[in-house]
């Protein structure tokens, strides 16, 4: 009998599914795997539509994990090359806050209302300074709360246009943890610090949450030594 002919079909590629793709490990892979898609992409013209959809959306779910990666890297890595400054900027925050708890204590027993202002504006601002400490991103270089005198060459243009930029951030954190302390979202208290507490800072960088459309095609034209915090 004659041979009959095989038909040969296309070999149609294997799906790349979303979840087995972010789970991929390391920074390394996650690049890896993100040049992979992006060459296939670039050079297939002929992607059927609902493949190119899946590899963008893959795409972007690999995007959103590699930036969480690396923004756990980094938290890692400052938490590690601040911990001593942050430490003793802690401990310094926790005794000046005693002394203005003991000043503010002390001021109230004389009823006059102008000094008792006073010792409560100062309390504030010691609460704020330990907060400060302990909710400062790891995300970022830390920025010290009690800068020591340093040698810079003021002369220097770019040195002076550095120190304006960390007395700005300095400042525009305090600002946050102001609020943030006012509309109750820090998730520890003062007391709670000063008692010594283990507390679990959510100073760490947060994660990149995935947005929805990871799920949808691409549309044109249209961010312990004494406690957990400080390991």
């Amino acid at each position: 009998m004659p041979k009959t002919k095989k038909s040969h079909r296309p070999r149609r590629s294997n799906p790349i599914e979303v979840s087995k793709a972010i789970n991929t490990g390391s920074s390394a892979k996650l690049k890896k795997k993100i040049r992979d898609i992006e060459r296939l992409l670039n050079k297939n013209d002929k992607l059927p539509a609902d493949k190119k959809i899946e590899y963008e959306r893959a795409l972007k779910g690999l995007n959103v994990e590699l930036q969480n990666s690396q923004n756990v890297l980094k938290a890692k890595n400052n938490a590690t090359k601040y911990h001593m400054v942050r430490f003793f900027e802690k401990k310094k925050a926790v005794r000046k806050l005693k002394q203005l708890r003991k000043v503010y204590e002390e001021v109230q027993k004389t009823e006059v209302r102008k000094d008792i202002k006073k010792a409560r504006k100062q309390l504030k601002h010691g609460e704020i300074d330990l907060m400060y400490v302990m909710l400062f991103p790891k995300s970022e270089k830390y920025i010290s709360l009690y800068p020591s005198a340093n040698d810079e060459d003021l002369s220097d243009p770019n040195v002076k246009i550095g120190l304006r930029k960390t007395e700005a951030r300095r400042l525009e954190f305090r600002k946050e943890v102001e609020k943030m302390m006012e509309e109750g979202k820090v998730p520890f208290t003062v007391d709670d610090i000063m008692s010594g507490k283990n507390i679990k800072s959510h100073a760490a960088t947060a994660r990149v949450a995935p947005s929805e459309e990871i799920d949808a095609p691409e549309q044109k034209d249209s961010d312990s030594q004494e406690d957990d915090f400080f390991e």
